[in-house]
Formats: C-alpha cells, structure tokens, sequence
C-alpha cells in the first residue's frame, strides 16, 4: 500500500484542519484549552505553512488565555503569534 500522499491531500487536509478550528472561534474553545504547548505550536505551524495565518494565530492566543504563565516559558513565541493576530 502506497502511503505517499500528494500536495493536493495535504493542502485538503489543512484546509479542512483551518475550518475545524474556525468553527471553535464560535465559543467552542475546549479543544485549545486541552492542548500541551508544542502541540498548539506544531499546529499553529502547520496552519501558517498552510496560508491559514489567522486561524494558527487565534490558535495561539486562545492557548495563551488558557495557560497564565506562559509567559515565563514561552512568551517569545507567544508574543510572535500575539503580534500576528489580526483584530481579532
């Protein structure tokens, strides 16, 4: 079995990763909240690569209001996301 998938599948994939997450923007954020760091980040990567810039953006300062210190640990990257988010 061929496990080799195309650009066209990937780009799907995260399309439909971006409409998922969009949809939790409606007041549905439990997903976020349950998220370690470096799971929210590879995500919110992902999402960027994937020209779904607002959505990991979101991603990210829905996941900073859920974890009060991440300041201490990660603020850098926290801040880069924060400054990226637009109006939201």
């Amino acid at each position: 079995m061929n496990t080799i998938t195309g650009p066209e599948h990937l780009e799907e994939s995260v399309d439909q990763l971006a409409h998922v997450l969009g949809e939790l923007r409606q007041g549905h954020d439990e997903l976020i909240c349950s998220l370690e760091f470096e799971e929210a980040e590879a995500l919110a990567e992902v999402l960027e690569a994937g020209l779904h810039p607002d959505v990991a953006a979101h991603l990210m300062h829905r996941w900073a209001l859920t974890e009060p210190d991440w300041d201490a640990e990660h603020g850098d990257v926290i801040r880069h996301w924060l400054a990226s988010e637009g109006g939201d």
